[in-house]
């Protein structure tokens, strides 16, 4: 994937979500509606939330991380964009069972923390021994 491949669909990807997850939210009511305006909505939000945050990562480590190859940057970035989005979608469900309770947030963020440690290492070991055999 090349990083203008990257950022294009990133950025239509986040539009088109935001625009029909405004459309959803405006149009359909939630007390009447099946359990597929449900699907809908969570994974539009999923959806927005990833490639917003994806672009924004991306933006955000090419103006503090100058020294890294543009390529490099693309992988954290969507990463990190998919755990939010996942983050985000898992607390509003747990919200809508009305089973979110403050320490339930902080075992999903101490696991998402711990999930990105294990990949930010996977990733050092990992271009430690790259080339070798």
């Amino acid at each position: 994937m090349t990083v203008k491949s990257f950022a294009l669909g990133s950025f239509g990807t986040a539009a088109i979500s935001w625009g029909i997850l405004f459309l959803i939210i405006n149009w359909i009511d939630p007390t009447k509606s099946a359990a597929a305006a449900f699907i809908l909505f969570f994974l539009l939000l999923f959806l927005a939330v990833a490639a917003t945050t994806s672009l924004i990562g991306y933006v955000a480590r090419t103006i503090f991380m100058r020294h890294q190859l543009p390529a490099y940057r693309v992988r954290p970035s969507l990463r990190q964009g998919v755990f939010l989005g996942l983050f985000v979608d898992l607390l509003l469900f747990l919200q809508l069972e009305r089973i979110l309770v403050w320490w339930v947030s902080a075992i999903i963020i101490v696991l998402f923390i711990v999930i990105e440690l294990v990949f930010i290492s996977y990733d050092r070991n990992g271009t430690k021994n790259r080339g070798s055999a």
